[in-house]
């Protein structure tokens, strides 16, 4: 019985351009052991963390860097790539967050949530609602999440039901924001899910696999952009709010990082690039954004390179480390 690869079960998933590029990697080609990997898995998800490799790796190459697969650490693990230009090298580790969701869907905050726009607090605020939801259900959850926006820090949450004990909604108080009014996210009809934890995980097992006195940089590949602000929380810190430090002008309550962040203090010191990429197989590019640690330069040269791999427009550090 022949068995069916990876490629002909799943690469419907996938660009035709990747798909074509896949198949051009024959074996005197850097890249023909993912190309195996890809064709020899029958389970979704391991392909998928194959696939993530692949549209990084291919990345690279795009860009007119070269790179070498899995290269051993003098501890027994490997390095993902060893990346190699002009301006400098560096070992890059990709790690994959595998959140399948429901099929992703475009959705558009009702006008009745909009009224939440108006609460005059700097606070990032995800909304979700069981559709299809009637008019007086919707009123019902703005009026609710109102009074609980004017009171709530960061991290509550409120579940609103209605009088049969059904759930209608609920809000999450995700973080603070440079704005002065509450602005709305989405979530999942279903609940709120933080892959902080798990995205910390990933990072501490990158780390593990860095290259003793080299650059090393990690690139944590999500699903969904809504995972960007877990991945920054697990980087960083969770959002708290500060009472040993004085507000910013303006503001009442003063905001700062917990100490689980990845970074925190001195924690992982040889880690200073770590990267976030939206992986979406089906489109032929890689969106991402780069973070570099405060206080531990980089060569500048091998900055240039690696804000050019993952297509950082300015070079200006944003005041939570976002290049």
């Amino acid at each position: 019985m022949t068995r069916i690869g990876g490629l002909e079960q799943f690469g419907s998933r996938l660009h035709p351009a990747l798909i074509a590029d896949i198949k051009q990697w024959s074996r005197d080609h850097p890249l023909a052991k993912l190309a195996d990997g890809l064709n020899g898995h029958t389970s979704l998800n391991r392909f998928l963390d194959t696939c993530a490799e692949a549209i990084v790796a291919r990345h690279v190459l795009r860009r007119g860097y070269q790179l070498q697969m899995e290269v051993p650490t003098p501890s027994g693990k490997a390095c993902d790539f060893a990346v190699r230009a002009d301006g400098g090298d560096f070992f890059l580790h990709v790690k994959r967050l595998d959140t399948e969701r429901p099929t992703r869907r475009r959705l558009t905050i009702s006008s009745r949530l909009r009224y939440l726009e108006r609460i005059r607090r700097p606070y990032v605020v995800s909304v979700r609602w069981h559709e299809p939801a009637a008019d007086d259900q919707m009123q019902r959850l703005v009026k609710e999440a109102t009074a609980f926006i004017l009171r709530a820090r960061v991290g509550d949450e409120l579940v609103v039901h209605d009088d049969e004990g059904r759930e209608i909604g609920g809000v999450l108080i995700v973080a603070p924001w440079e704005g002065t009014h509450v602005t709305l996210v989405i979530g999942l009809p279903s609940g709120f899910v933080d892959q902080s934890q798990r995205i910390r995980r990933l990072l501490r097992r990158a780390y593990r696999q860095f290259m003793p006195r080299q650059a090393n940089v990690i690139l944590i590949c999500c699903s969904h952009v809504t995972e960007r602000e877990d991945f920054k929380n697990a980087l960083l810190g969770s959002h708290i709010e500060r009472w040993d430090a004085f507000p910013p002008r303006g503001r009442r309550i003063a905001h700062g990082r917990a100490a689980d962040g990845f970074w925190h203090g001195y924690r992982h010191a040889d880690s200073r690039a770590v990267g976030w990429c939206l992986l979406e197989p089906d489109r032929d590019r890689l969106r991402s954004r780069l973070w570099l640690r405060d206080g531990m330069p980089i060569d500048p040269a091998l900055r240039e390179v690696i804000c050019k791999l993952l297509d950082v427009r300015t070079r200006d550090r944003a005041p939570d480390g976002l290049a």
